[in-house]
């Protein structure tokens, strides 16, 4: 195993080992980054129990830490890359070509050559532009056509950026690629980062469907479903949900030889990290009477690391046992930047914190550690991986599967 990992043995936990760190990291002074990869692989055998006909291809642009990748990698997933960059880091793991979709609709001229050199070969599209670069630099790609699909409420709706319009658009791009002599094996959609709509997911798949006839008619082997992404990372409940209407649209609506994928991301990832931060500063706003009314706390992490901008400002730091019970006051929690943008929670009730204590914030594997790296000259956060036994040796024989096919 990796010296830089932690075994969790049988009497102890990952939440145990978080609540020792979160103790101790004042004589540390460092923030940290806690990555359990028990939940990943409990993740995965969920999305197996769950969806067992739908091939999960791990977004790797949510969380592209090379363990993360590594452990995917063993346990059989696919990956979808979105950059020339994403699909080198795959491939170096050993992962073959057919196991990646190239799921970006508006590649570089570059990349497509590059794809074509790696001999990753399925790549989505959402316009006529995109097809006449294909068909000048990569015509033996198999494409899958990116139809728009937006649930009704979600963090952040891909659709305004990616995706054609099914009626306007479908027919014509799939003639067009005809014409060219390219070949469109199907269709995907997206319904959203941090989709709340899971009934969104029967609508478009039966979309995609109807397009598959459109494809069917004008002689094209439709054989390749990509129901995208979306999943929640830290709400079963929802994803449960979410679960239910796929399979139901699968059974009722999908022929059966069409091969069925997904693009999971926060899914994996989300509750897999613990970021512990710790108060390097504090100040008081007052009130004219000298009251306080609000205390700034000042973190030693923010936006440009461990906290994503598209972070909805809901839930604060887990409280540690010392504060609990405490009476609360109006704060806010500021990063460690000069950037007026840099604030981690904004308008939320906390018993008062000293310098020194440490803040745990769960659930913050997605999209964290992507932007703005090193602004203000500080270093990226480091990152301790746990695992316990079983779940080391379930990776080890998931590796042995994958490698005997």
């Amino acid at each position: 195993m990796d010296p830089g990992y932690i075994l969790i043995d049988e009497h102890s936990s990952v939440d145990e080992l978080i609540r020792l760190i979160a103790k101790r990291v004042t004589t540390v002074g460092e923030p940290l980054n806690v990555l359990n990869l028990d939940d990943i692989v409990a993740k995965h055998r969920n999305w197996q129990a769950k969806l067992p006909t739908v091939a999960p291809f791990y977004a790797v642009k949510c969380n592209s830490h090379p363990t993360i990748l590594r452990l995917l990698a063993a346990l059989g997933c696919g990956f979808d890359c979105a950059s020339r960059a994403e699909l080198d880091s795959v491939l170096e793991l050993g992962v073959t070509p057919d196991r990646i979709v190239y799921a970006h609709p508006n590649k570089s001229i570059g990349s497509i050559v590059h794809a074509k050199k790696l001999g990753v070969k399925r790549m989505t599209f959402d316009g006529s532009d995109e097809l006449e670069k294909l068909a000048r630099h990569y015509p033996e790609a198999e494409l899958i056509l990116r139809v728009r699909h937006d649930a009704a409420a979600a963090q952040l709706s891909l659709g305004r950026k990616f995706g054609c319009d099914q009626v306007r658009d479908a027919r014509p791009l799939l003639e067009r690629a005809r014409e060219l002599g390219l070949s469109v094996i199907g269709v995907s959609f997206h319904v959203g980062s941090g989709s709340m709509d899971a009934e969104c997911f029967y609508g478009g798949i039966r979309k995609a469907i109807e397009i598959f006839r459109v494809g069917s008619t004008l002689g094209m082997k439709m054989e390749l479903l990509d129901v995208g992404g979306g999943y929640p990372g830290a709400n079963g409940a929802l994803f449960d949900r979410c679960a239910y209407y796929i399979n139901k649209a699968l059974k009722e609506l999908v022929p059966t030889p069409v091969a069925v994928i997904a693009e999971p991301g926060k899914y994996y990832v989300e509750s897999a990290v613990t970021a512990l931060v710790n108060v390097v500063s504090k100040s008081y706003e007052k009130d004219v009477d000298g009251a306080v009314v609000r205390v700034r706390y000042y973190v030693d992490d923010g936006l440009y690391d461990t906290f994503d901008w598209c972070d909805d400002q809901g839930s604060g730091p887990l409280l540690q046992e010392d504060k609990r019970g405490a009476p609360c006051v109006r704060s806010v929690i500021y990063g460690r930047t000069m950037c007026e943008h840099d604030v981690i929670r904004e308008e939320i009730s906390l018993p008062e914190h000293e310098i020194g204590d440490c803040l745990v914030f769960p659930n913050r594997g997605a999209y964290a550690k992507l932007l703005g790296r090193g602004h203000n000259g500080f270093r990226p956060t480091g990152t301790k991986v746990c695992l316990t036994r079983a779940t080391l040796n379930y990776m080890c024989a998931e590796a042995v599967k994958a490698v005997r096919g």
